[in-house]
């Protein structure tokens, strides 16, 4: 914004008694001028997507209002100034005063940066289907807290979550819904007291107990989580959900979240079961999940001898089909984990001379000491 130009500005004051009149003073003050007058938060978003805002005048009690929020019309370069409220704990640096609105945004905001994250964040995704994403996030997390790694394992399906009970944890809230319930209100410090400690290097956020439960997960407060969690631990696994499409419009979409972390991950695992079925999916997933920030390590689970086929036949067919090789194979062990899952313990623990336990060793081991 030049000297010369005015300052622009939109008002989400919900309902506000203070609207009417904040709304003449810009109209009257000629250093403003008013860009939308939002009917709600989202409408707040939308716009600062869309146009050039210099300030956004918002009311403290707005629905929708929340640490995320702020953050994100931080990132857009956008000042938000609380009027006639203490914004404060939702990251609000400001308070707009009515007689005098143009003094809060008098100084350029300018976006926050933000600093290196320094755990590994590997997120498990795959197709439809069950390929063993679960079973694959809770082997993965218990290999790394076994070898001395802090580790924490998030359960971010949003089509409804398992990890509390693949470990016999059945919690009465869900551990991530609470935790992203902290950052929004602007408690984010308090979001690791809702983690789950299963031994001296391992934590856990159990998650959704109902699919129709995805809408108190927003994006913007997971990353928060998630990010808080990456530099407390040297690995974060998130069980992801299958879906990955885009959303329509903007309304929230129950994949967003698995989107985020996808981008956000500095490793994922594409999980694919080795039968004709489960690749087909896989092949249809990593197309439409594309395109990749950074390209996926394909793991192959379920592997067995009565397929037929070789590990190197089904990686040739998938590199014709992807221009994907596959990172790992994962040999079949159904009673392993019938007996794991039924003791609510993870592999390794029950039968530790597993192949299956073994292999996913060894890319714990990988994911850390290559980053």
């Amino acid at each position: 914004m030049s000297a010369t130009e005015p300052m622009r500005v939109a008002v989400a004051a919900c309902g506000a008694h203070w609207e009417a009149a904040a709304l003449a003073e810009i109209e009257q003050d000629a250093r403003m001028l008013l860009v939308r007058r939002c009917v709600d938060v989202a409408d707040l978003l939308a716009t600062a997507g869309t146009h050039r805002l210099d300030l956004a005048l918002v009311a403290v009690g707005s629905p929708g209002l929340d640490a995320g929020v702020v953050e994100r019309l931080v990132e857009l370069g956008v000042r938000c100034a609380a009027v006639d409220g203490d914004g404060a704990a939702l990251g609000i640096d400001h308070e707009a005063r009515l007689g005098d609105l143009a003094a809060a945004g008098s100084v350029p905001v300018a976006p926050r940066e933000r600093d290196a994250d320094p755990g590994t964040l590997v997120a498990v995704w795959g197709a439809t289907g069950a390929p063993g994403r679960s079973s694959l996030a809770v082997s993965l997390a218990a290999a790394s807290a076994a070898g001395g790694r802090r580790t924490a394992l998030v359960d971010a399906d949003v089509y409804g979550g398992s990890i509390g009970q693949l470990l016999g944890v059945l919690d009465d809230v869900s551990g991530v819904m609470a935790a992203c319930r902290e950052v929004t209100r602007g408690r984010a410090a308090s979001a690791d007291a809702h983690l789950l400690s299963l031994g001296p290097h391992w934590d856990v956020l159990t998650g959704l107990p109902r699919s129709d439960m995805w809408h108190h997960l927003r994006p913007d407060a997971l990353e928060t989580v998630l990010r808080a969690l990456r530099r407390d631990h040297d690995l974060v696994v998130v069980d992801c959900g299958f879906g990955v499409e885009a959303a329509m419009g903007q309304g929230p979409s129950r994949d967003q979240v698995t989107r985020r972390v996808l981008d956000l991950a500095d490793e994922v695992l594409a999980v694919g079961r080795v039968d004709p079925v489960g690749l087909a999916r896989l092949v249809r997933a990593l197309d439409d999940a594309g395109p990749w920030r950074r390209p996926p390590r394909l793991v192959l689970n379920g592997f067995r001898a009565s397929l037929g086929w070789t590990e190197r036949e089904v990686a040739q067919t998938l590199r014709e089909l992807t221009g994907h090789t596959p990172w790992a194979f994962l040999p079949q062990d159904g009673p392993g984990h019938d007996l794991a899952l039924m003791t609510g313990r993870p592999l390794r623990e029950v039968v530790p001379t597993s192949g299956y336990v073994t292999r996913v060793e060894r890319l714990a081991t990988e994911l850390v000491t290559t980053r």
